[in-house]
């Protein structure tokens, strides 16, 4: 795919959302591309989904310089940043010169934030031309950093033992908030999606409890598995409060105006059907070790280890996603886990594909998508279309849950990345401190372990994990 042009493979993916959104799809069950032939949900072994979603990063940010060819780390060449780029600084006038990307390295594990609303994302956009990030974001060079191996030594490397999606984006071209619905819901509240400054301009109690009413009448993945009470599932977050006092707080607290849990801002979360199902992130350690894990697994880092600029260091974040996934490998419930980890959108950050238009806010920029799995093969890389969507959909047809509406039935679904038909892999246990880890990491080698585990499979979390949740930080932009 390398040496495609952007115009040209939006065309392309543009019209494959377009025969998607044209098919017919009777169920969940049904499967766009022929799949419904080749796949039932019993014969993927997968009994146990993980989404775990980051904070903030476009998929050059992270992985632009990972694979620039074959080789024995990539089953196929990943489309990144090409030899030579440079983006213009202003794509009207040539003379004001362009920036190349380059390496942040570990002094970028701390920056400030860049911006990343409905209006500088669709300004970076520009159109399709994504030549619009220096003056939409108005950080000088910064949002063209890039960082690789040697900084991301930890995410590399599951890349390397697993799988990573090129070709996979955000669902709105905006912020968190409604790309983190769109994981649940396939929609967001017309409140959460076109705001120019996510925290200033929507703090009035008519904006808020406009907001709720919108999130009260949209329909959520809640309502399906209601209809289902044989799937149990999980948010693996923070334990509500009361409702009252949840809707009392302000945008990105730990509450209904949260950035990241948007099942907190309906009502139906605080009744006696819903609410023991939003936990405490780290009993998802627990869980794991004792083969526990419930069938849908959403698991939402702190703001200090969620990769969000500004907010942490960003080795905290290597560090819980490598805690997340070796839970999973060192748990009896590996053989039949597959894991999505995923970043919410792009922070700001640079990057050259053009997203394709499939509805009036999105897509959005492009993200990493890692999966992990005994089925999927090593160093695989999937090039085929993928958002939040995506994953709603393959939960929504694995344990049958029917469909909230078309564009969640229609939405590709991950298929790519798995061979269901290899004999279950061994689990590769990474490091979890980016020190000790290194890219690439010997393959199948360093780190492994005796599948299963031959006694009682333990975890050491690291410091990120706290029993009790500290609050957000107050006036910072949690988005």
């Amino acid at each position: 795919m390398r040496g495609v042009a952007p115009s040209t493979m939006t065309g392309v993916l543009a019209l494959g959302v377009a025969l998607l959104v044209t098919a017919s799809v009777a169920n969940a069950t049904s499967v766009p591309g022929g799949f419904a032939s080749r796949f039932t949900p019993a014969s993927t072994h997968i009994d146990h989904v993980v989404i775990l979603m980051m904070e903030n990063h476009a998929f050059d940010n992270y992985f632009g310089t990972y694979c620039p060819t074959t080789g024995a780390y990539c089953s196929s060449a990943v489309t990144g940043e090409p030899a030579g780029l440079c983006v213009p600084k202003d794509p009207t006038n040539a003379s004001r010169g362009c920036v190349k990307p380059y390496y942040l390295g570990v002094s970028g594990f701390y920056t400030h934030d860049l911006a990343h609303t409905w209006n500088s994302t669709h300004s970076s956009i520009n159109g399709g031309a994504m030549n619009g990030f220096y003056a939409a974001e108005n950080s000088g060079n910064l949002p063209f950093g890039t960082f690789g191996g040697h900084a991301l030594p930890i995410d590399w490397d599951i890349a390397e033992e697993y799988g990573l999606g090129d070709y996979f984006f955000s669902s709105v071209a905006s912020y968190s908030l409604p790309n983190h619905w769109y994981l649940v819901a396939s929609k967001a509240p017309a409140n959460s999606v076109n705001l120019s400054t996510p925290t200033n301009g929507h703090q009035s109690s008519a904006y808020k409890h406009t907001y709720l009413n919108q999130a009260n009448n949209t329909r959520t993945v809640e309502d399906l598995l209601n209809a289902t009470p044989s799937v149990s599932w999980k948010y693996y977050d923070w334990s509500l409060p009361t409702y009252h006092k949840s809707i009392a707080g302000g945008w990105g607290e730990i509450g209904a105006y949260n950035y990241w849990n948007p099942l907190a801002a309906s009502a139906q979360s605080y009744t006696s059907t819903f609410d023991s199902h939003f936990v405490n992130r780290t009993g998802f350690f627990g869980d794991a070790a004792n083969g526990t894990l419930p069938d849908i697994s959403w698991v939402i880092p702190g703001a200090t280890f969620s990769d969000h600029p500004q907010l942490g260091n960003m080795s905290a974040g290597q560090s819980f996603i490598a805690n997340v996934v070796d839970a999973v490998e060192e748990s009896p419930d590996w053989s039949s886990t597959a894991i999505f980890i995923t970043w919410d959108e792009y922070g700001g950050w640079y990057d050259g594909v053009a997203p394709p238009t499939v509805s009036s806010v999105g897509l959005g920029l492009r993200v990493p998508l890692l999966v992990i799995s005994p089925y999927v093969p090593l160093g695989k890389v999937v090039s085929s279309l993928g958002d939040f969507q995506s994953l709603l959909h393959f939960v929504e047809w694995r344990f049958k849950l029917g469909c909230l509406g078309a564009a969640d039935c229609q939405a590709p679904l991950p298929f790519g990345y798995f061979n269901f038909n290899q004999t279950a892999r061994a689990p590769i246990i990474f490091p979890t401190n980016y020190t000790n880890a290194s890219y690439p990491m010997s393959l199948q080698t360093n780190y492994s372990m005796p599948f299963p585990c031959p006694t009682v499979c333990t975890i050491t979390p690291g410091a990120w994990v706290n029993p009790e949740d500290q609050p957000l930080i107050p006036g910072v932009d949690y988005s």
